[in-house]
């Protein structure tokens, strides 16, 4: 470890150790074995019991306040989403957020249509647009009206997007109608998988748009991950630590491990995120130190394990990208066990939503025969099989398309894969 990281990680430990409002991570590393010599001991950090967000969904927010009352400057909470239950966490002042919401692209107007940013954290984001060298301030729009959004966005004159990859789909028919998506110099995306069919489309719409993946949560209350220019001119889904304040992030069998003290109200030490990457590169071109990261998925939400078969939702938007003639964007895809004479199968099942067949020029059950027949042709469970080869072996059930007015899981991020196993 740094000298740096050794002196934070230090600082760190002796202030939940001897914390007077809580005694969280002391009973937690007590109860693991450990004593206050070896827990504050920088050199057994990596073997500390890590953070999971079931320990903190199980902990009322209470026990698990490191600060006075009087100094919370405010609590925030998850959607939701991914567990279906929301997160409350209590956040403190923080100094310095050590971010560039402008990511080195000279855009100085920012519209924010993310729900994370317009629901929780508006105000520590004007914060980061204040601090940062290149000055800018955000705009908070509705991402629920997207037409008022828009027309905000004209009477404003932005020239940059905070949104979810979704959300900026969906706003582009409103900036055409109202604005000008070609006056859009940066589309800062996060919160969903950025596949690479729904870069080339938002690329589409938005031409002379840089395109930054970026990552957060709301545990952590901040972007911690972000691109350089370098990256974002390369379009890949890569990533640089943002350090400060990041102290430590750790790959542990692909899964981001982060410890994060700039919320004192809740420092994370060693939290699970539940987002996987890998490392990409040593080193970037670009000069800032430290590996680049690269995106691998959600489990459970990017990528799910069917019947010893993982399937990725990048290879699923591969796949219904030569669809969209037929279904565009409207799709989501449920896995399910069934038995057949005492074997258990899986059960797809494709939604479609009736909103997405309106303008097409052919029949529902056409359509049905038509998705249905690409799909056990070219979806490739391995690189030796189809999915016609999975429903040959009594591995898969035939799947069956369903045509809805509303998908049956719905949240403010998209979620193209839902799986019902256990």
């Amino acid at each position: 470890m740094r000298k740096d990281e050794i002196s934070s990680i230090k600082n760190l430990l002796q202030f939940i150790w001897e914390n007077k409002r809580s005694d969280f991570y002391r009973k937690k590393y007590t109860s693991a074995g450990f004593s206050k010599k070896d827990a504050l001991n920088p050199k057994n950090f990596n073997k500390l019991p890590f953070l999971t967000r079931e320990e903190l969904e199980s902990t009322p927010p209470d026990e698990r306040l490191f600060i006075n009352p009087k100094e919370i400057q405010f609590t925030a909470y998850t959607s939701g989403t991914t567990t279906q239950k929301p997160l409350i966490v209590y956040f403190s002042k923080v100094e310095n957020y050590y971010i560039d919401p402008t990511l080195g692209t000279g855009a100085r107007r920012l519209l924010i249509v993310y729900p994370p940013l317009n629901k929780n954290f508006g105000h520590t984001f004007v914060q980061q647009c204040v601090q940062s060298k290149n000055k800018s301030f955000p705009i908070f729009a509705d991402f629920q009206n997207l037409a008022n959004s828009a027309v905000i966005a004209s009477k404003t004159k932005i020239d940059a997007v905070y949104a979810t990859p979704t959300i900026a789909n969906l706003l582009y028919e409103f900036l055409e109608k109202y604005y000008d998506p070609k006056k859009i110099k940066l589309l800062a995306l996060s919160s969903e998988t950025l596949t690479p069919n729904r870069r080339q489309q938002l690329k589409k719409f938005y031409p002379n748009a840089q395109i930054a993946n970026l990552y957060a949560s709301s545990e952590i209350g901040q972007f911690v991950l972000y691109p350089c220019k370098k990256i974002i001119k390369s379009e890949n889904d890569w990533f640089h630590i943002l350090q400060p304040p990041v102290i430590k992030a750790e790959l542990i069998d692909g899964e981001l491990v982060i410890t994060y003290a700039a919320n004192k109200a809740m420092p994370l030490i060693r939290y699970k995120t539940g987002d996987f990457f890998e490392v990409a590169r040593e080193k970037c071109g670009c000069g800032i130190s430290g590996p680049v990261l690269k995106w691998s998925g959600r489990e459970g939400v990017d990528k799910i394990r069917v019947g010893g078969t993982e399937i990725k939702v990048n290879d699923v938007e591969r796949i219904f990208g030569q669809l969209n003639y037929l279904v565009g964007d409207g799709y989501q895809i449920h896995f399910y066990e069934i038995r057949e004479k005492s074997k258990a199968l899986i059960k797809i099942i494709v939604e479609i939503k009736n909103s997405a067949i309106k303008a097409s020029f052919l029949p529902k059950e056409q359509i049905k025969l038509a998705i249905l027949d690409y799909l056990m042709k070219n979806w490739r469970l391995s690189p030796n099989s189809n999915l016609k080869d999975a429903i040959d072996k009594k591995a898969f059930a035939m799947p069956e398309i369903k045509f809805v007015e509303e998908f049956s899981r719905v949240g403010l991020k998209i979620r193209r894969l839902v799986s019902h196993l256990d």
